[in-house]
Order: C-alpha cells, then structure tokens, then sequence
C-alpha cells in the first residue's frame, strides 16, 4: 500500500520547557499528521541518551529517557505543584536548541521532586513484575553510576564492575530508595509513551521507531551481559564499532561501541536480541534497523587506532533474520541499507525481504544507474529527501556548485512534466524551490513508502539539521520545531499533495 509519513525526532517538538517530550505538543502533532493524511510517524531512538546526548549511545536498549517524561503530566498527577514546574520558555526566550544540560539538570530536580510524592499502586506493580528482567539491572546500574560521579562501569571499583554477588546485595540494601527512584522514571516513562502511541493509533498514525545496532560501552546491557561483546579480561572492548571513508565523512567513523560476540549470540538463537526486539514492538509499529549491513559485515576498529586501520568481519547475516522471523513474523522492519553496500549486504537484505532505504540527496552524481534516482529501484522500499543524518533539503542544495543546482533543476522539472528542451532554458531554481520540488519528487515516486523530515516540509536551512556524522558536540540532537511552525494551511498543503500522489 502506498502511504507516506514525516520523520520528527520526539526532542525536536515544539515544548515550553526546553525540550520536545510526551506534551500537549505530542498529541497536537499527530492531530497535524491525521490533518496532513500521513500514516506515519517516523522519530530516533528514545533510550537514556549517552555521550553527546546521542540517542545512538543509548545507556540501556531496554529503558526509555526520562527526559521525556511531561511535567504538566506529573503536576496533573498531584506530584507536582504549579511553582514546581521548569521555568516556561515561550515568545522571544524560546530556544530553536536544546541546552541538554540545563534541561537535564531541571528535568532531574522535578523528577525527584515528584517521586517523593509517588505512591505505589496496582499499575505500578505490574509492571515492575514485567519487566524485573531488564529493569532490575537497569536501576542498579544508574545507581551505582550516580555513586560513581556518573562515570560508567569501567571505572568502578572490581566488585561492583564485575557484579560480586554480596558488594552487589549490600549495596542493593543502602540504596533501596535510589533504586526504587530510577525504576518510577521507567514507569512514568513507559505509562506517557503509551499514551501517545495509543492516541496515534485512534487517528490512524503507526509510529515507526529506531533501534540503534550498537550499545554505548557506558550501559547497563554492556555490563550486565559481558559475554555477549567482544571485551578483553578487564571488560574494556578488544575493538569498536564505526565505518571506513564514505560519503558522509571523508575520514570515516569511530563510534567507540562495543562490538557483539555474534558466536555467542548465536549459540542461544540471538535470545538477547529477541529480547530487544520484543521490548520495541512494545513502543513502535515498525522498526527502522539502523546500519542493516552491520548484521551481514561489521567494521571493526582498534581501541587505539583511526578508523582506516579497520577491517571488515563476518556478520550472521541471514540466518539473523531467519530467527527474528520466526519470532516476529515478517514485514515489520526497515533496512537502513545505506553507505557502501556490497553484493553480499543487498542479498541478505533481499532474503529477508527488507525494504531499503531510497535517499534522493544520494542520487545526483551524474550516474544514470545511480540506484537512489527514482526508476532505478522497484517499489518494495521507503524514500526520504534525506534522513536525521543529512543537512536539511534546502541546506543541502544551497552548498551545491551552479552546475550540479542545474542537474536537479532539470529532474524536478522532467519528473513533474516530462522531459523537454525548453526546460533547461528557464532558470535555475532557488533553495526554497528546489527543496519543494524535492518532496514532490519524493511523494511521486514509485516506493511504498515516503518519508519526509519536518524541516523540509517547512523548508529550513542547514542550520535545522539534526545531526552531522562523524562529529560530536556543536548542534547535534538540539534542533527543534517553533511553536505553530506546522500550521494548520501546512498540513492542508501536505495533504493535497498525499491524495493528488495517491498515498492516502
């Protein structure tokens, strides 16, 4: 079925309290989406953000960030007062990024603030008893961070690194009440997301999550489960994660993530991945399997080396996805098959009857098999203008050279009117244009599916892009919507052109 969505993280919506969370502004959102007749809603990971506040360094696969949590959600509940609540930023004071430190700072304040107040009840109970598997660890492992100065496990005194039994008991028993805290954010977490997912599902909104290959070497999975990474005697990784050279950094990626001990995982049928897997069907629709070609092939870097001093090893590959399969069903995934993929990577995500992703800001290189240039692929597949990795539609075009603007020029008019001479005589477009085009293009496409930034439908500069590869700090992960930015004549101009490309 043909059918399109927008992609918007959950941290970049319109909020007054610095950043996007599980408000007022989520379920207005999607009544937006419902207007604009999109079927999806497409967001990052929503796990404790890592180093960077990097949503791909999550500390827990299992655990939601309790950065999320509404405060007019806890102050509706009796835990909070009105003089309790974060300062409101609105007007002139609203921040188009998010200060992660001032707000994580507030956010922690409230939170305690409000559990205090927090009674047990029956909801509570419950789901502490389902999911004691993973909360468990998960509790006591931000506890004795927290004990720690908030450094990871590596740094820990041996007991408590290597998970002594009686140092873990005793500690377990002076900290009963920090523990008890960390396991109500879970709750309170969980019991939002909820209901927002439930309220997307009333308007007819699925929501597509990501889930993030890796694991930061700062998580509770990583010290919890040691025997499923590649780690040497003292638990530090024997190498780590990234990418070689490619087009989105010259110099290649280390992303510093443990790597899996995919021998070990096999031997059990990949139980801990089903178990990942399980937890996010519990939050998502679909699931956006992010770096698919690391499951066939993973990069492998030196703990001490450059990225060009890595070298490719042998993934499950298939019999991955046989497994998941058997688990899952099928049709519930997307592959993010993007970067340098090899004939071995395309036939393992045509085995597991994937769709890929389509990239129309890959498709200019004067290639004309250039595979993300639409008539070069079939239908089975999700189409974006770009991805949370990509500058922003417009940002992308404005820093192109007047020749390759003329190219784009040229296919956004012979795919809106079919091919002519007299097209390349008229003018070059400008980036508002261009971007505009961009999205049409996209719509009218022949893939199953499309998938459109917010900031290009609102068609921002480079200065809303979401995240720059390969670097850390600056403005990745801050970048966010204006109150009233997706406008009710906005969402009407989605939704013509959604039913004018036959995707309702």
């Amino acid at each position: 079925m043909r059918a399109s969505g927008i992609l918007l993280p959950v941290f970049s919506l319109p909020s007054p309290y610095g950043i996007g969370c599980f408000s007022k502004e989520a379920f207005e959102f999607i009544d937006r989406l419902a207007e604009a007749r999109q079927h999806y809603w497409q967001i990052l990971p929503l796990g404790p953000a890592g180093g960077w506040d990097s949503p791909y360094q999550p500390l827990s696969c299992f655990a939601g960030d309790p950065v999320y949590i509404d405060p007019d959600a806890l102050y509706e509940q009796k835990l909070l007062n009105k003089n309790e609540l974060p300062p409101r930023l609105d007007g002139s004071d609203y921040p188009e990024f998010i200060d992660y430190t001032t707000v994580r700072i507030a956010r922690n304040a409230m939170l305690r603030t409000a559990f205090s107040r927090f009674r047990p009840d029956a909801g509570f109970t419950a789901f502490c008893d389902d999911n004691a598997w993973w909360l468990e660890d998960y509790a006591l492992y931000m506890t004795l961070r927290e004990y720690a100065g908030g450094t990871g496990h590596l740094s820990w005194t041996r007991p408590y690194r290597f998970r002594d039994p009686k140092a873990l008991e005793g500690f377990r028993a002076a900290h009963k009440r920090e523990l008890d805290f960390f396991v109500w954010t879970q709750y309170e977490f969980y019991r939002e997301w909820n209901n927002v997912v439930r309220y997307a599902h009333s308007r007819g909104i699925s929501v597509i999550g990501d889930i993030p290959i890796y694991i930061s070497p700062d998580s509770a999975d990583c010290w919890a489960n040691p025997k499923l990474f590649q780690l040497d005697r003292e638990l530090h990784p024997r190498a780590v994660a990234g990418c070689p050279p490619d087009a989105f950094a010259p110099d290649g990626q280390k992303w510093g993530n443990p790597l899996y001990n995919w021998t070990r995982m096999e031997t059990d049928g990949f139980v801990w991945w089903k178990q990942r897997l399980r937890q996010c069907f519990k939050m998502y629709d679909l699931i956006r399997l992010d770096h698919t070609r690391g499951f066939q092939a993973y990069y492998s870097i030196p703990t001490d080396g450059h990225p060009a001093d890595g070298h490719w090893r042998r993934g499950p590959g298939i019999r991955f996805f046989r497994e998941i399969e058997k688990e899952f069903g099928s049709g519930r995934f997307i592959a993010e098959d993007l970067g340098h993929i090899t004939p071995g990577v395309r036939r393992m995500v045509k085995e597991a009857r994937l769709p890929g992703m389509k990239v129309l800001q890959f498709a200019f290189d004067h290639d004309p098999h250039n595979p993300y240039l639409p008539g070069n692929f079939d239908a089975h597949c999700v189409i974006y203008t770009g991805t949370h990795d990509n500058n922003t539609t417009r940002g992308w075009y404005a820093e192109l050279s007047l020749a390759e603007r003329r190219q784009i020029t040229h296919f956004i008019r012979s795919m809106r009117r079919g091919s002519s001479s007299e097209y390349k005589k008229a003018p070059i477009y400008g980036a508002s244009q261009a971007a505009r085009g961009m999205v049409s293009v996209a719509l009218y496409s022949q893939a199953d599916l499309c998938v459109i930034p917010m900031q290009d439908h609102l068609l921002l500069d480079g200065t809303a892009r979401t995240n720059v590869p390969g670097t850390v700090g600056g403005t990745n992960w801050q970048w966010r919507m204006r109150p009233g930015a997706f406008s009710e004549e906005l969402a009407a101009y989605i939704a013509a052109h959604t039913i004018k490309s036959e995707r309702c």
